[in-house]
């Protein structure tokens, strides 16, 4: 009996069935546990763009690699893995890819895992389709999803600013210089002795040590950087290793001059930014960038460090290791500053001691502010409010073959145009010089799609070209036809344009593609313009661009006032006899109606046609606040 025991114990051992159901429920459980959400709820049947990797490890940066270089060979992706935690979600951009993934695995009675070699040993990894948007995991969604660009006013980042081998030369070099001990790190000071919890210097009290030589090719790089301000004379070198961060904090106005500069070795770390209007945004300095502070961030932000081990950026996992940084400053010795920011600025009133915790400069610059904001609300664009924030972030991204629009194109954007029609025509008369002169330049006879008309503006353009529009809302395809009845305009889907394959010469979207919520819709719009448009065919596409005049934008998915006049509208609404959830602004007799935008930053444009095939770009250009590119179908 008891060599029957030992046989059969030696038969489960070698059983793989029960070496995988075993570690199956292992995988149920921690996910569970942590996630706490049933497993039926956290996976789905479904295929979707999301996967949960189960790795049985600790969740390092071993765990990281090995996962990426896996899922990377399957197309693009986002891998977010957890510390001290087994699993990890991946977010590729398509189910196809995802799919092919799932198709790759090994199945054992339904079991589709993956044999991985880790560092220590081989493992089974284990895939599970998810519809979650994001996992708990162990807290890390409460990690901000820091960005590898941001609009601050006054902060400009600087890839590559030195190269790798200087950056190990001037290391070498680093290390053998003597370091003073902090609570918390190492420091070195060189022209002056930066002054923490203070941030600032003595100005009558030099360190001993001036700016090393072997550092004079990068501060006479920084001097340059800075003009016409005077040259670098202080260095401050700060030594973080993982887990080790900064308070938030500002460096005092004088004794330092307007510019100074960042620049980090080695690793790479979030660093989060905070307005004296309680903006926040977080942004990744890569190893080697130098990040240059001037104007509103400079003097009215605080930036700092959180203190951990890991960052999130856009949904992806960095681990930090050690960095340092170099701060380069210009010491004035004046100790006078005449910044438009005088709640923060010691020369103008501001005591940190006494108002640090209650500043009424800083109240008194705000109310001002408020009101200059209500005046100028063309000018500047509010922050989401709490519902449109909460629409954007529940919107489910479309994974059908054909995407189709979301609730916020549906809200913000086809019903608001067929509000506004009227009174947004009346501000669209003229075509723009670029547009026209591209309409222009097309070969006689030539036959053109404009894919989102709006009131038709540029279907005249050229008189010795056909042209055919298209537009979602009914009332501004009415407006087309009151203007002529030469024009050939019907309502159609930009997302499944009812139109035959390569039937046009050429296609423009003028201000369309940014109302598109998410980058599937993004994407099927643009490969939609390509379908219907010839071989060898142009495409126009104009975008709002984030770097503009005309607006301020604090961040790139915007809800923008669209202030509608009174005649334009219901007196119904404007007497407020009916219900409806839009302000009423009755000192300018408008109504106040919001569109979705997805504003474009400088480059964004052509990284999302980077990931689409059969085209060339032709041109790219900035216009009338938009960013423009022309697309040659191959």
């Amino acid at each position: 009996m008891d060599l029957d025991i030992a046989i059969d114990a030696r038969e489960k051992v070698r059983n793989p069935t029960i070496k995988l159901n075993k570690k199956l429920a292992i995988a149920i459980g921690t996910l569970t546990k942590s996630e706490k959400k049933p497993f039926d709820e956290l996976v789905s049947q479904e295929p979707t763009n999301k996967l949960i990797a189960v790795h049985f490890g600790v969740g390092d940066q071993d765990d990281y690699n090995t996962i990426c270089n896996f899922v990377k060979q399957f197309g693009q992706n986002k891998v977010m893995i957890y510390p001290v935690r087994n699993y990890a979600f991946i977010e590729f951009q398509n189910i196809q890819q995802s799919l092919q993934l799932i198709q790759s695995l090994q199945i054992f009675e339904n079991i589709k895992y993956a044999s991985l070699k880790y560092p220590n040993k081989e493992r089974a990894t284990m895939f599970f389709y998810t519809n979650q948007q994001e996992l708990n995991g162990g807290g890390m969604c409460d990690i901000p999803n820091a960005m590898r660009q941001v609009n601050i006013p006054g902060l400009y980042l600087i890839h590559d600013f030195i190269t790798p081998e200087y950056e190990k030369y001037i290391m070498d070099l680093i290390d053998k210089q003597e370091w003073s001990k902090l609570k918390q790190r190492r420091v070195q000071h060189y022209g002056y002795e930066f002054i923490y919890g203070d941030n600032t210097v003595n100005v009558n009290k030099p360190a001993d040590k001036i700016i090393p030589d072997f550092l004079e090719d990068v501060r006479s790089k920084v001097s340059d950087l800075i003009k016409p301000q005077a040259e670098i004379n202080q260095l401050t070198i700060n030594e973080y290793l993982p887990g080790m961060g900064i308070p938030p904090h500002f460096d005092v106005h004088p004794p330092f001059h307007e510019k100074f500069v960042s620049i980090s070795l080695l690793s790479g770390l979030v660093m989060t930014f905070k307005s004296f209007k309680g903006e926040e945004q977080h942004l990744y300095l890569p190893p080697r960038s130098c990040a240059l502070f001037t104007g509103e961030v400079r003097f009215a932000w605080f930036h700092s460090i959180a203190s951990r081990k890991i960052d999130k950026v856009e949904g992806e996992t960095h681990f930090r290791s050690r960095r340092l940084s170099l701060t380069f400053r210009t010491i004035r010795n004046d100790l006078k500053c005449d910044c438009q920011y005088q709640f923060f600025c010691e020369s103008q009133g501001y005591n940190p001691q006494t108002m640090k915790n209650k500043n009424p400069l800083l109240q008194e610059y705000l109310a001002k502010l408020n009101q200059i904001e209500i005046q100028q609300d063309n000018k500047v664009v509010p922050n989401k409010t709490q519902e449109e924030i909460q629409l954007l972030q529940d919107q489910q991204q479309q994974l059908l073959q054909i995407p189709k629009a979301t609730e916020v194109e549906k809200k913000y954007v086809y019903e608001i145009y067929e509000k506004i029609a009227p009174h947004f025509s009346s501000t669209r008369y003229k075509p723009w010089p670029k547009i026209e002169q591209f309409l222009k330049s097309l070969e006689p006879g030539s036959l053109v799609a404009d894919v989102g008309c709006g009131n038709g503006k540029y279907l005249g353009s050229n008189p010795d070209i056909e042209m055919i529009g298209t537009d979602r809302s009914e009332n501004l395809l009415k407006i087309c036809k009151e203007k002529s009845d030469a024009y050939q305009v019907f309502s159609a889907d930009s997302l499944r344009l009812p139109l035959k394959s390569e039937m046009f010469d050429a296609v423009i979207s003028i201000a369309v593609i940014h109302h598109f919520s998410n980058k599937i819709l993004r994407q099927q719009a643009i490969r939609e313009l390509l379908r219907i448009c010839k071989s060898k065919g142009l495409i126009l596409i104009y975008v709002w661009a984030m770097e503009q005049e005309e607006k301020t934008f604090n961040e790139q998915d915007v809800f923008v006032p669209w202030n509608l006049q009174f005649k334009y509208e219901d007196e119904k609404v404007i007497n407020q006899e009916v219900q409806q959830q839009f302000k009423i602004d009755d000192q300018k007799k408008t109504v106040v109606y919001k569109r979705y935008y997805h504003v474009f930053k400088q480059g964004e444009i052509e990284e999302l046609l980077s990931e689409m095939p059969g085209f060339k770009i032709v041109n790219n250009y900035y216009d009338h606040a938009n960013w423009v590119v022309v697309l040659q179908k191959d």
